[in-house]
């Protein structure tokens, strides 16, 4: 098996989408008639996965005429969006919120908003992240050519497409504790300018960052190179990790993530998520033995250094010069090892092996190939453990949206559980490749 063979990120399939499109006063709503009952339009996408917020616009045009922004989502299978332009293609009208009986458009048109709902959910958000990104484009000489595109957009972050004379660029915003990418991103620039995105141009204000498109298209296809990169990129960070913490990057310790592994063992919807059965004196012991492998851990003295946080071939494009590593959001001062856990999510077993070793190789010089492969089985929970807490922490920040996180936090826990009964010992990747 070559090293060419790192599977795309996984889909589960055809999934149908509703949506409610509705005027600025929110009691007008986009129906289609049949017989006497008024429904949403119902978009059937060939992939659950990547979000459908990347197929969606596109497919509600096609559908219904109008150009849409995607505002936020209900659930995973319902969808708000305000209307740009076009006109409704035969069949659709608007229609009074009354003419939907019962159903999700009551429910949501009686919904308080969250409170802390993050901006890309709002109506006009769209057009004043447009107004800033042609403002930005001016002062580089260039303009915008067509409409921006949304391409990623969901609770955490919202990514548009947007065409100009110069070529495409990207505009990205984030949750407010995420938002220090754009300067760790243009730190890590002067070190590896090919390895990372070019930072264009970034509003502190807003949290808003424009990045000159990659010239490849994600996911990673050579996960060995990807992870060669990495390593690189960590050792040689090593001394500079004052910079990185200078440029926004938080310190995350084995010792700050053990102190939190009895909250998070507490916390009942996330071992719920993982349809564990785990009552509470089983998670005390396995808030004890998480503990003791932070601690265990530590005494490998692999130094702290640069952590991407949320590594995995989605978050890869292959360029002919060598990967370009993308999505920093979470970066962090961590252990390097931590890494490695999210990258192996979807990886079969015979290639996390190769990639695993592709890594370790890189570090040959501060620890012997069989102790790094030793410390890799310690670390493979503690990694869970960070996927855990970065769930947790994407819930806390936005109370109501929960079901965008919680299938994931559900699948860590199930793997930190499968780790305490030593059910994936005998692997370097976890035991269950297939996201679902």
């Amino acid at each position: 098996m070559s090293d060419l063979d790192t599977p795309a990120v996984a889909t589960t399939g055809p999934v149908d989408i509703d949506v409610i499109i509705c005027t600025a006063d929110r009691r007008r709503v986009l129906g289609h008639r049949l017989n006497a009952e008024v429904t949403l339009p119902r978009l059937r996408l060939t992939e659950a996965w990547p979000p459908p917020s990347s197929q969606l616009p596109a497919a509600i045009a096609a559908e219904t005429g109008l150009r849409v922004a995607l505002l936020e989502p209900l659930d995973s299978t319902l969808f708000v969006a305000e209307p740009l332009d076009g006109e409704p293609s035969p069949g659709y009208a608007w229609h009074d919120v009354a003419a939907f009986d019962g159903g999700p458009v009551r429910a949501w048109w009686r919904r308080p908003a969250p409170e802390q709902t993050p901006p890309w959910y709002r109506a006009g958000w769209l057009a004043a992240a447009t107004d800033w990104c042609d403002t930005a484009l001016a002062e580089r000489g260039v303009r915008r050519t067509g409409p921006a595109a949304q391409i990623r957009h969901w609770t955490t972050s919202t990514v548009l497409r947007v065409p100009t004379t110069g070529g495409a660029v990207f505009l990205k915003a984030s949750l407010p504790h995420l938002a220090a990418e754009a300067r760790v991103v243009t730190e890590l620039a002067r070190w590896w300018p090919r390895a990372v995105p070019e930072v264009l141009a970034h509003s502190s204000a807003h949290g808003w960052w424009l990045s000159a498109d990659f010239g490849a298209q994600p996911p990673a296809r050579d996960g060995s190179a990807a992870l060669r990169t990495l390593a690189r990129m960590q050792t040689a960070s090593i001394e500079r990790t004052d910079s990185l913490r200078a440029a926004g990057a938080p310190l995350s310790t084995l010792d700050d993530l053990a102190a939190r592994v009895p909250t998070l063992t507490r916390r009942g919807e996330l071992w719920d998520a993982a349809r564990a059965g785990a009552d509470r004196a089983a998670l005390t012991g396995v808030a004890m033995w998480l503990q003791d492998r932070c601690a265990e851990l530590d005494e490998f003295e692999l130094p702290l250094t640069l952590a991407h946080g949320d590594l995995h071939p989605g978050n890869v494009a292959d360029r002919a010069d060598g990967p370009l590593l993308f999505d920093w959001s979470f970066a962090r001062v961590a252990h390097p090892l931590l890494d490695l856990g999210g990258w192996l999510h979807a990886v079969p077993e015979p290639l996390a092996r190769r990639q695993v070793g592709a890594y370790l190789d890189g570090w040959r010089h501060l620890a012997a190939p069989a102790e790094l492969r030793e410390a890799w089985q310690v670390a493979k929970p503690v990694a869970a453990l960070a996927e855990l807490a970065k769930f947790a922490d994407l819930i806390d920040a936005t109370p109501g949206y929960e079901f965008d996180y919680l299938p994931m936090a559900g699948r860590w826990a199930r793997r930190i559980l499968d780790a305490v009964a030593g059910r994936d010992a005998h692997l370097t990747g976890w035991l269950d490749p297939h996201p679902g």
